[in-house]
């Protein structure tokens, strides 16, 4: 059953909040190490840009339903090469989302055993979490119970987030130990706050997920105002409350380099359960860092999964629209799961995981998060300016209108911040720099490569692989309106027949059914005019194709069926035009010469394709057509229709 059936909104917020709250367990430390007294201030003022950074997310996907997050909203706003651009950062940090967690289990099992911390047992734990990951989505282990446990965990642990908050507001509150070595500027240094500061973008971990699963659910425009302001209200607030505890718990004290606190030393990979071992009296220090290793963990745990559920969907819709080769992004047949992209995610994340070095992963998380969070940002207004009449049934609020155009100011705003603190990561971030910087030109690479030189398609215009491809198998797909050309051949019942199928849906009651245009396009040479007579058998066969279509289509009961006769310069151009003129979403059309492929499988995309499996209409087709284009194979046995 679909999450869509069962829980809508509070799914969403909790598959965000797992992994927002996640990052609370490990980038306290990070960001105290830099940040100091300072820490709670930086973390109010990375909140707030969270908090920003979702309304945008919020208005693009209620826009386009379909997953990728800042990738999806930038194909439609700029072009495939930007769409690139932003999917590939988000994938280092999945990856990184997947190790960050992985190495922090084990540390918050120490009340249990001491030995976790530490050597192989340490690497063994952040494997099985890794492992367990990676298996679970593999197999496609999900379902309506475990969607209910989710909701449960991530209200545990906001509970336990209060809990830590109010319980330290009573045994350890000293505001005063916030701004004992304190010196603006000095200590911490403007680089130092700048450096915790998008250190501290570790927040932003938990809306690509979400924005991955969003087109899974039902919701009305009341439920995402409300879970928009929850979180904008929220998630500041929680990360504030809960650094300036920690930071009176374990205080900022003058050590032999300066001002340091144990959050950035001893207790940098388990901060909140170092908090919570500093309350006093010792036996509600005790039942605390129990209460913080029974949600932590699986909260751990449950970060690390569904990173690697959000990275194996973000890589099918690149796969999908192939940004990456498809085989990364094929399903496997029983699980209907991308195994390689997976397999590979584990593998990468290990490798981060070994180290065990938590603040060089919140760095190189820094250069890929604010990056895809400054594209989604400009998309959203590009977006406003380009296609204004649009649906949105969610809204950036607080806006500016500029010659008959609204931009929202906040976007506006995290758009110019984001950027800001992304160059400051070149800046003062070598290590991000390099792993970060070093993942984008090996990314942009192998997509120039692979688009130009093995799929042969242009870098920025869209092309899509047919869901049924990655599936390795026919899949019906729904399509309002689709345009079939015919051309008298015996191929012509297939293709419609196909088209038939992706059309065909239940249409419920008050919507207009899905429509299949039929068009027989006359090609006319220049030398005549356009509206000039046909020859008798030319018409005739256009008449014979056009009504035996009718025919076929006829089986398709919930489907609207149009024909029509086409007068062209070139079938191609007839073809494109009338895909244009239609506003089709999907051409459905065969391949000339004879296929190896038999039964009719679907292929197909947008832009050149190579010569050998294709003719001259279809190559025209594929690299012109505003819209998907699918391609119907003929069986090897027969031939393909003859080209005008």
């Amino acid at each position: 059953m679909r999450a869509r059936q069962l829980l809508g909104v509070p799914f969403l917020y909790a598959i965000a909040a797992s992994t927002v709250g996640f990052s609370i367990y490990f980038s306290i430390g990070v960001v105290a190490d830099r940040g100091l007294g300072l820490t709670p201030v930086i973390f109010l003022g990375a909140g707030l840009l969270f908090a920003i950074t979702t309304l945008t997310y919020v208005e693009g996907g209620a826009m386009y339903r379909e997953r990728g997050g800042s990738s999806t909203f930038s194909r439609h706003a700029f072009n495939e090469l930007i769409s690139f651009i932003a999917g590939w950062a988000i994938l280092i940090d999945y990856v990184i989302v997947i190790a960050a967690a992985a190495i922090s289990v084990p540390h918050y099992l120490t009340p249990a055993w001491g030995g976790f911390a530490d050597g192989w047992e340490a690497v063994a734990v952040a494997a099985a979490v890794i492992g367990l990951a990676a298996f679970l989505n593999a197999t496609s282990v999900t379902g309506g119970s475990r969607q209910n446990r989710l909701v449960m965990l991530a209200l545990a642990d906001l509970v336990l987030q209060l809990l830590v908050i109010a319980v330290g507001a009573v045994v350890v509150f000293e505001p005063s130990l916030l701004t004992a070595e304190l010196e603006l500027f000095s200590s911490p240094s403007l680089e130092d706050i700048v450096y915790a500061a998008v250190v501290a973008t570790i927040a932003y971990a938990g809306i690509e997920a979400a924005s991955d699963l969003a087109p899974d659910l039902d919701f009305e425009q009341g439920e995402l105002k409300r879970v928009a302001s929850a979180g904008a209200v929220i998630v500041p607030l929680m990360y504030a409350g809960i650094a300036a505890v920690a930071l009176m718990a374990v205080p900022v004290e003058q050590g032999p380099d300066g001002p340091e606190t144990a959050l950035a030393g001893e207790y940098v990979d388990a901060p909140v359960l170092g908090v919570v071992q500093q309350f006093d009296p010792g036996w509600l220090a005790d039942v605390m860092q129990w209460a913080v290793v029974l949600v932590a963990v699986p909260v751990l745990i449950w970060a690390a999964n569904t990173s690697m559920l959000g990275l194996s969907r973000h890589v099918y819709v690149l796969g999908r629209n192939r940004q990456i080769p498809s085989w990364a992004g094929r399903l496997q047949r029983t699980y209907a799961t991308p195994v390689v992209a997976i397999a590979i995610a584990a593998v990468l994340a290990l490798a981060l995981a070994i180290p065990g070095d938590i603040e060089f992963l919140a760095g190189v998380y820094a250069f890929g998060a604010l990056l895809a969070a400054t594209l989604a940002h400009l998309a959203i207004i590009r977006l406003r300016v380009s296609d204004p009449d649009r649906e949105r049934p969610y809204r950036v609020p607080f806006n500016l209108r500029v010659r008959e155009r609204e931009i929202p100011l906040p976007a506006l705003f995290a758009a110019v911040i984001s950027g800001l603190a992304w160059l400051s990561v070149i800046a003062f971030h070598q290590g991000a720099l390099a792993v970060g910087g070093g993942w984008m030109l090996f990314g942009l690479v192998m997509y120039l490569v692979y688009r130009r030189f093995v799929e042969g398609v242009s870098l920025t215009e869209r092309v899509t692989v047919p869901e049924s491809s990655l599936k390795k198998e026919a899949t019906d797909v729904e399509f309002k309106s689709i345009l079939v050309p015919v051309f008298g051949s015996k191929l012509d019942d297939d293709i419609i027949a196909t088209a038939g199928r992706l059309a065909d849906a239940e249409v419920r009651e008050g919507e207009a059914p899905p429509r299949v245009d039929v068009i027989y396009v006359a090609e006319l040479p220049l030398t005549v005019p356009i509206d000039a007579p046909l020859p008798v058998a030319i018409r005739e066969q256009a008449d014979r194709a056009l009504a035996r279509a009718d025919e076929v289509a006829d089986e398709y009961e919930n489907v609207e069926v149009g024909t029509a006769f086409v007068r062209a310069r070139s079938v191609g151009a007839g073809i494109v035009a009338e895909a244009r003129q239609r506003g089709a979403e999907v051409i459905v059309m065969g391949g000339e010469p004879p296929s190896r492929i038999r039964g009719g499988a679907i292929l197909g995309g947008i832009g050149a394709a190579r010569p050998e499996e294709i003719g001259r209409v279809t190559e025209y087709v594929l690299q012109k057509a505003p819209c998907r284009v699918l391609l119907t194979a003929p069986p090897g046995d027969e031939p393909g229709h003859t080209e005008p």
